[in-house]
């Protein structure tokens, strides 16, 4: 029974250590940064536009959809090094040799850019500083916003580590990532077409339709559920790809 807790701890010694090694790999990196400043930037700007409007519009609930595209465009960008660069560069086969479970690399690359992702939001806070000085104060729509921003990110982060599994070059990573989000972001919109009974079923595996309710301040457990379900099997797919590549080496 003892040795239980031990093998637990060592699972996750392992994965804490590959996520800080991609964490530091991200906090050196010129194009984390350029990825976050792209996006704080026409974020920044859009918000501006808002503003302009009136103080009275000035709340995440308008700024919510060109944030989630934005990150639709620029976390495949962030996740398409992940392992494509590590097949490229052979460091996929040293990492393999280490006593590290394929689970535990991608787990621990998925847990390093949810962080980098995160940090990426904590300047946007500067929007409710706004909004709380000049406009009305919701913090039910704010906290829901922030936590769906977080589940959003998590999703597309899978899908894009993902992505990088299946190739060995970076930018082929990073466009199948936006392809595949992209699909999965405009599913519901076309949904109604198929009829009353596919229709629903296509509306749920859609993206966009899970982020909605986040910005009105309501969580729904079904919303969070498909979220943490795409992170889930995005990284079992992820592992199972890791896993196929050291069968056949």
């Amino acid at each position: 029974m003892s040795s239980l807790p031990g093998s637990i701890a060592r699972h996750w010694f392992g994965t804490l250590a590959v996520s800080r090694r991609e964490l530091y790999a991200y906090l050196v990196s010129p194009m984390a940064y350029a990825v976050a400043s792209v996006f704080l930037l026409v974020n920044g700007f859009i918000f501006f536009l808002i503003l302009a409007q009136g103080f009275a519009e000035a709340n995440l609930k308008a700024i919510l959809p060109t944030t989630a595209f934005l990150l639709l465009l620029v976390i495949p960008v962030l996740t398409m090094r992940l392992v494509a660069e590590e097949r490229s560069s052979g460091t996929i086969e040293l990492l393999m040799t280490f006593p590290l479970t394929d689970a535990q690399v991608v787990v621990g690359k998925f847990l390093a850019t949810l962080i980098t992702y995160a940090l990426m939001l904590v300047p946007t806070l500067a929007y409710v500083l706004i909004i709380v000085i000049y406009g009305a104060t919701e913090w039910g729509p704010i906290m829901s916003a922030y936590i769906g921003l977080l589940l959003l990110g998590g999703a597309f982060i899978s899908l894009g580590l993902f992505a990088s599994s299946l190739t060995r070059n970076q930018i082929v990573a990073a466009i199948v990532g936006i392809g595949l989000l992209l699909m999965l972001w405009v599913l519901g919109s076309g949904a109604s077409v198929l009829g009353p009974r596919l229709s629903p079923i296509v509306g749920y595996l859609s993206l966009a339709e899970h982020f909605q309710n986040f910005g009105l301040g309501v969580l729904e457990v079904k919303d969070v559920v498909y979220y943490l379900s795409v992170m889930v099997g995005c990284l079992f797919l992820t592992t199972r790809v890791l896993e196929s590549g050291r069968w056949r080496a």
